[in-house]
C-alpha cells in the first residue's frame, strides 16, 4: 500500500516531466530535419552551380574552336592552348567531390538531464 501511495503522490509530477521530455525530443527532431533538409538543399545548389559553370567552360571553349576553325589557325600555340583547357575541365570534373559533410561536436541541440535528489541522471548527444 504504501509504494501505491507514494506512485500517486508522485504521478501529477511525473507526468509534467514527462509532457517536458516530450516537448524536447519533438523540438530536437523537428531541428535536425530542418538542418538536414537546409544541408541537402546546398549540395543540389552547390551540384547545380558546378555543372552550370562547367557548361559555360564548353561553350566558351566550343566558341574558340569555332573561332579557330573559322580563322583556319590551327598552330601548335593554339592546339596546345585547347589541349590545356581540356586537361582543366578534365581535372574540375575529377574534383567535382569538393563536397563533403562536416560533423560539429558542438551539439546545436540542447542536452537534457534528469536530477534526482537521490543521483543525477544525464543524456549525451
Amino acid at each position: 500500500k504504501l509504494n501505491k501511495l507514494k506512485q500517486n503522490r508522485q504521478y501529477p509530477q511525473n507526468q509534467t516531466l514527462i509532457k517536458q521530455i516530450n516537448e524536447w525530443e519533438k523540438n530536437s527532431i523537428e531541428k535536425i530535419k530542418e538542418k538536414a533538409e537546409d544541408c541537402r538543399k546546398i549540395v543540389i545548389e552547390s551540384s547545380e552551380t558546378f555543372l552550370i559553370n562547367i557548361e559555360m567552360i564548353f561553350i566558351d571553349l566550343t566558341e574558340q574552336i569555332k573561332q579557330i576553325q573559322k580563322e583556319n589557325e590551327y598552330n601548335k600555340i593554339n592546339l596546345n592552348y585547347l589541349k590545356d583547357q581540356l586537361i582543366q575541365i578534365k581535372q574540375k570534373l575529377n574534383s567535382s567531390s569538393n563536397i563533403s559533410v562536416q560533423e560539429d561536436s558542438q551539439s546545436f541541440i540542447n542536452d537534457i538531464s534528469i536530477i534526482s535528489s537521490e543521483s543525477k541522471f544525464s543524456t549525451n548527444l
